[in-house]
């Protein structure tokens, strides 16, 4: 029976380890699994040891991946499962995607309150907006409007719309009923609802456009 002669540390993957089989080079290893089969210089190497192994090698590989993955930036469940297929281990899902949520490393919620957050501080988008770019990501309605309601505390969609309207009209003296329609297209890119852009334009006059200066 082959025998577990020499057990070696990597050295650029210091949590991973080498093993070698009567004095051969067999396979390297995360280091969690030597404690999990306590495996020691002169042990027997199975086949049945070979085949957990390289099964749950795979899988710390895989889980490792996704901790670097995820420790970019925050992540949802769809972008997690999408990096899987890409990475051809999305057959691990049902057992990795609960491992992380488990860890808190992976939530929805956490995800689409910090989206939220990030694309109307910065980008100044609106509801609409939020929601498709949240529907694209696989979120829940019900975490979506939640969390869209619960910025509402902190952010006036109408403010934010009329806001934007005041820098585009700086300099104009007579807004036109073409300017008219080029905002109302503008903020319905940016996603804001027609109550909000109603608001933010009710209170400029629009003139005709062929209207002698």
């Amino acid at each position: 029976m082959p025998k577990i002669t020499k057990i070696t540390q990597q050295k650029k993957l210091r949590e991973r380890f080498n093993l070698f089989i009567d004095g051969k080079f067999e396979l390297g290893v995360d280091g969690s699994l030597l404690l999990k089969y306590d495996i020691k210089v002169g042990d027997e190497y199975t086949d049945e040891l070979r085949l957990n192994l390289e099964n749950d090698d795979r899988i710390e590989m895989a889980y490792t991946g996704l901790l670097n993955f995820i420790a970019f930036r925050e992540r949802c469940e769809h972008e997690v499962k999408e990096w899987l297929f890409k990475k051809k281990y999305q057959d691990l899902s049902d057992e990795l995607i609960p491992r992380l949520k488990e860890k808190n490393y992976l939530n929805d919620e956490r995800f689409a309150r910090l989206f939220i957050r990030d694309r109307v501080k910065i980008k100044g988008y609106g509801p609409i907006r939020l929601r498709h770019e949240l529907n694209s990501k696989r979120i829940s309605k019900k975490i979506t409007e939640t969390e869209i309601e619960a910025i509402r505390d902190d952010y006036d969609f109408n403010q934010m719309a009329l806001d934007l309207v005041e820098r585009k009209l700086r300099n104009t003296d007579k807004p036109t009923y073409k300017d008219k329609k080029r905002l109302w297209s503008f903020l319905q890119s940016r996603g804001f609802e027609g109550p909000s852009i109603t608001f933010a334009l009710q209170g400029y006059t629009f003139v005709r456009d062929d209207n002698p200066s």
